[in-house]
């Protein structure tokens, strides 16, 4: 009797992540861009901080029979192109992408606002915002400008000033780049709000790291991973229909995930080296 061709298994978010940064994890190179917008980014983040599900990823082994020419995590650094992946991240790519370019790339973000407005955002979790049980945990996630400014007023009068490490402290608001490893940036919040004085201030993060900074460092996801036994036929209808939701999957870009596994460009060859 055939036995089950895939297996699943919850991962550590940090650790996937952590794979998307050397190129261990890798997309096929098939896949569509990055395109989540701000929204969407920011309903994750609060999803995660939540400890709520965000869905199953999955991935297909390398070294198998079905040989897809991979691509780096967008955002990912160049030495990662020279890393022979272990999986390829067949379903899940924005999510994953989203989470890698807010946390463990540490570099602001270029997304689209929800009227497809390019923008560069870093992202904050508002810390007496997040501990309020009566406010709903997404208006605590902060999309803040390149320059970590909020205004109003066209621009004339700054609402928010987290422009530096202090202010960052002075506003409770915590970065997104340190989710993972957050002692340094505590230590300056202790720092800052120290003295007897302010022994609730530094409760109160120690509360937000236990609430909120620890359901990050231990979020596991469902993956489900297939063999390297996997057929390229099975591989490619897994594919259709795991994208099918949102922007459905054209013949064009199934017929590239089938002879892509082959080491044929397709895309390159139909549009040249042009974005698509």
């Amino acid at each position: 009797m055939a036995g089950p061709t895939f297996q699943t298994n919850p991962i550590d978010l940090s650790t996937l992540l952590n794979e998307c940064h050397t190129g261990k994890l890798q997309l096929p190179d098939f896949q569509r861009s990055w395109v989540w917008d701000e929204d969407r980014i920011k309903s994750l983040i609060a999803s995660i901080s939540r400890s709520f599900p965000i869905g199953a990823l999955m991935t297909l082994y390398t070294g198998g029979q079905v040989e897809f020419k991979p691509r780096i995590i967008e955002g990912a650094p160049e030495k990662a192109k020279y890393e022979s992946p272990l999986s390829l991240l067949l379903d899940g790519q924005q999510r994953i992408t989203s989470m890698y370019q807010v946390t463990i790339r540490k570099q602001v973000v270029e997304t689209i606002t929800a009227k497809n407005k390019n923008v560069k955002r870093w992202f904050y979790i508002d810390i007496k915002k997040a501990l309020d049980s009566n406010i709903d945990k997404e208006e605590a996630i902060l999309s803040i400008p390149e320059d970590k400014k909020l205004t109003t007023n066209f621009g004339r009068e700054i609402e928010l000033d987290i422009s530096s490490a202090e202010k960052e402290y002075g506003n409770f608001v915590f970065p997104m780049t340190e989710v993972f490893d957050w002692d340094e940036w505590q230590d300056g919040f202790d720092s800052y709000w120290s003295g007897d004085i302010n022994k609730s201030n530094r409760e109160l993060f120690r509360q937000f790291k236990k609430e909120i900074l620890e359901n990050f460092k231990s979020y596991r996801v469902p993956v489900i991973a297939l063999d390297r036994e996997t057929s390229k036929e099975a591989v490619c209808v897994v594919f259709e229909k795991v994208n099918t939701k949102g922007k459905a999957l054209d013949a064009f870009e199934l017929v590239t995930a089938i002879y892509a596994a082959d080491g044929h460009e397709l895309r390159k060859d139909w549009y040249g080296d042009q974005t698509y």
